[in-house]
């Protein structure tokens, strides 16, 4: 299956950080808006109607600007979970590098850090992950999903 033309868009932010209301609290991070996996199944595309595009979900990609974390002490001993509505790691994170960039920012913070992904392209930060493990708590979880009917139920 051919993957579709995605729209690139560059948006500027006050803070990659957004208080979660979830029932586990802490901070969602989403170093993007949008998602270019485009899959059949994803809870996420209700996102689209807070975006303003008019495209399909799976074929924009808003890439997040955001000053630098100033203070990333304060988040210490919060949950900060990396790709609740966009997957960090998805195909455009290998030119743009914002997920990097944020474990970078958030690296010695001592934060509870989760990662939420499909992909393998998180192995490219496995020295940064290790650095970070030894300051906060780490978490990286895979998603491994199929549309293949042996597995439908």
């Amino acid at each position: 299956m051919e993957q579709p033309e995605i729209k690139v868009n560059h948006i500027e932010t006050k803070s990659v950080m957004t208080k979660s209301n979830t029932p586990i609290g802490g901070y969602s991070v989403n170093p993007y808006v949008g998602c270019p996996h485009a899959c059949k199944y994803c809870y996420a595309s209700f996102m689209k109607r807070f975006t303003g595009h008019t495209e399909e979900w799976g074929t924009f990609m808003d890439v997040k600007d955001w000053p630098e974390i100033k203070n990333p002490k304060k988040y210490a001993g919060q949950k900060v979970i990396i790709g609740t509505v966009t997957d960090g790691y998805n195909p455009l994170e290998k030119t743009y590098k914002n997920t990097r960039r944020l474990l970078e920012e958030l690296k010695d913070s001592g934060a509870d850090i989760l990662i939420c992904t499909k992909s393998d392209l998180v192995l490219r930060d496995l020295d940064l992950l290790k650095e970070i493990n030894e300051n906060s708590r780490l978490t990286v979880s895979w998603s491994i999903n199929t549309l293949d009917a042996l597995y439908q139920r």
